[in-house]
């Protein structure tokens, strides 16, 4: 009888781009943790053709392919969640290639620090097509860890990790499988085919901090981001971030029942314009307006779909 695996990996892909899947299960296949003390959990999140019919996990004796029908990262993550029969559950997205030390450095990461409900670790970026300026090269999302971090205050950026590479204990994992079923408006949150709405990591930070655990970064954790050409221009990283200033007031109001958007004086408007033309850069102007704009459409389909109680 196969053992209980200590980690079990999701990894949830919905028309991935076949060789950057290639590569993360060729990652997935170098890790250095013996098999039998991990499972590979690949949820094919409707993809227009089977994944089972364009990669093989047979080298793996606890891996299995997964199908989730109904769309969107959340659905797809909590079905890899439902699934998972190890303590500790990390992510993997299907462009990303763990360092061959990961799984294991972030099982003693989890037995050494019962604190941590959710941690993760350094990202690098690799440029399908090398970066043609600085500004290019700021959109490969690279996050480096200079020192350990840990924190258990609700919203510390400097230490909650992101999708990629996430990984969480399986108590924090049971709290949210219970507050998705109470509250199924959360599933809203992460990507849904071409939609650009995030959030779905930091709900699962927010849901680790109100358990009593803390987030961490550690520098031992790497990986690497593969990142082709289309996501390397402005408009994409514009309504990358316009979508995630969207999901966090959504995130925020689901877990606090407010509305983070403030309503700044005249004097506070003044400033802010004056700010927006005399001292941002056209790229900078460009992403703090479609921000701004994302923050007020979200308040309005919190109206508009009933959630708000007038």
């Amino acid at each position: 009888m196969t053992k209980t695996p200590a980690i079990s990996v999701v990894l949830c892909a919905h028309n991935p781009r076949l060789a950057h899947l290639h590569a993360t299960l060729e990652g997935l296949r170098q890790q250095l943790l013996p098999l039998d003390d991990w499972e590979l959990i690949l949820i094919d999140n409707l993809s227009q053709e089977p994944l089972a019919d364009l990669c093989d996990i047979s080298w793996h004796p606890q891996g299995r392919i997964v199908i989730e029908s109904t769309l969107g990262l959340a659905h797809a993550r909590r079905r890899g969640y439902q699934e998972a029969r190890g303590a500790l559950i990390v992510h993997s997205d299907d462009d990303n290639i763990l360092a061959p030390d990961y799984l294991g450095t972030a099982w003693q990461i989890h037995l050494k620090f019962p604190q941590l409900g959710c941690f993760g670790g350094q990202i690098e970026p690799r440029f399908d097509r090398a970066p043609r300026t600085e500004l290019e090269r700021s959109f490969g999302g690279e996050r480096r860890v200079p020192h350990d971090v840990w924190s258990n205050i609700l919203d510390d950026n400097r230490t909650m990790p992101w999708g990629c590479g996430m990984c969480l204990r399986h108590k924090v994992i049971k709290n949210y499988l219970a507050q998705v079923a109470a509250d199924p408006r959360r599933l809203i949150l992460g990507r849904t085919g071409n939609r650009f709405i995030t959030g779905e990591d930091i709900d699962l930070n927010y849901v680790a901090v109100r358990a009593g655990y803390a987030t961490g970064l550690f520098s031992a954790l790497r990986l690497i981001h593969l990142i082709p050409p289309e996501r390397m221009t402005e408009a994409h990283i514009v309504r990358y971030r316009a979508g995630n200033a969207y999901s966090m007031i959504i995130l925020w109001f689901l877990h606090t029942g407010n509305i983070a958007v403030p309503q700044p004086s005249f004097a506070g408007g003044l400033m802010f314009w004056l700010r927006v033309w005399t001292r941002m850069t056209s790229h900078e102007r460009r992403t703090e307006l479609a921000m701004r704009r994302a923050r007020h459409d979200a308040v309005r389909d919190l109206n508009q779909w009933g959630w708000i109680k007038t």
